[in-house]
C-alpha cells in the first residue's frame, strides 16, 4: 500500500468520529459547506499523471507469471481522494484542538458527514471523478460519507484502459497473487483530488491479493 495513501485514509484518528456508529460510512452526501472545486481543467486522456508509490514492492519481473485475463473481475476497488493543502492544515489543527482542554473544539467530535463537508472534495469534483470512472465502463457503487474514497468495480481490461497499468499474476513463496505491474496513471486534471487506488473486500485488488483458481 502506498504510504501516502495510507496516511490519507488514517490521518483522522478515531477520536475525530468518537460518537459516530459508522466512522467511514457510505452514501452520497449533499455538501452544505462551500469547498472550492479543484478539478479546474478539461479531463484530457492524453495528458497523464503517474500515481507514484501505488505498485507493490513484490511486483517484480522475476516473479511475474504474465498478464491477467481481460475479463478478470476487479471488485470493490477504492479510489482514494486527496485533501487540499488547506484542508490538510485545517484537519491537523482540529485534531490538536480536539485534545486541547482550553480549546472550544475540545472533544467536539465530527460525524462522517461533517468530516466530508469540511475536508472532502467538492460536489462538482466528486461528480467529475465519478463520471470519468463510468466513462471507462466501471460501476460506481458509492461515495464514502467522509468523502475519503469512491468504491467502484470493473475488469482487468477496464483497469488497463483507464489507469494505463496491466494486472499480472505473481508467484511469491509458492503463493499466487494478482497485482498491477506499474504505477497507475490518471488524467492530470484529476490529480489534485485523486491520491491512489486501493482494494476493499473479496476479489482482486489493484495493489495486491492472493490469486484464486479461474
Amino acid at each position: 500500500m502506498c504510504s501516502m495513501v495510507r496516511k490519507l485514509l488514517l490521518a483522522g484518528p478515531m477520536l475525530l468520529f468518537a460518537f459516530s456508529p459508522n466512522p467511514l460510512g457510505w452514501g452520497q452526501t449533499n455538501q452544505k459547506t462551500y469547498v472550492a472545486p479543484r478539478v479546474t481543467q478539461v479531463v484530457d486522456e492524453t495528458n497523464l499523471f503517474r500515481l507514484r508509490g501505488n505498485t507493490h514492492r513484490l511486483a517484480r519481473p522475476e516473479l511475474d507469471m504474465g498478464a491477467a485475463p481481460a475479463n478478470l473481475p476487479m471488485q470493490r476497488m477504492l479510489l482514494v481522494l486527496r485533501r487540499s493543502p488547506e484542508q490538510e492544515s485545517a484537519l491537523r489543527k482540529l485534531l490538536d484542538e480536539q485534545q486541547d482542554k482550553s480549546s472550544p473544539d475540545y472533544h467536539r467530535w465530527l460525524t462522517p458527514e461533517d468530516f466530508g463537508r469540511r475536508f472532502g472534495p467538492s460536489d462538482p469534483d466528486i461528480q467529475v471523478i465519478s463520471s470519468w470512472l463510468q466513462s471507462h465502463g466501471f460501476q460506481v457503487a458509492r461515495v464514502a460519507k467522509g468523502r475519503t474514497v469512491i468504491e467502484f468495480s470493473g475488469t482487468a481490461a477496464q483497469v488497463q484502459e483507464a489507469f494505463h497499468t496491466a494486472i499480472h499474476k505473481y508467484v511469491v513463496k509458492g503463493e499466487e497473487h494478482w497485482a498491477n505491474a506499474s504505477d497507475p496513471q490518471i488524467p492530470v486534471a484529476l490529480s489534485p483530488v485523486v491520491a491512489g487506488v486501493l482494494y476493499r473486500g473479496e476479489g482482486f485488488p489493484l495493489s495486491w491479493a492472493a490469486a484464486r483458481p479461474q
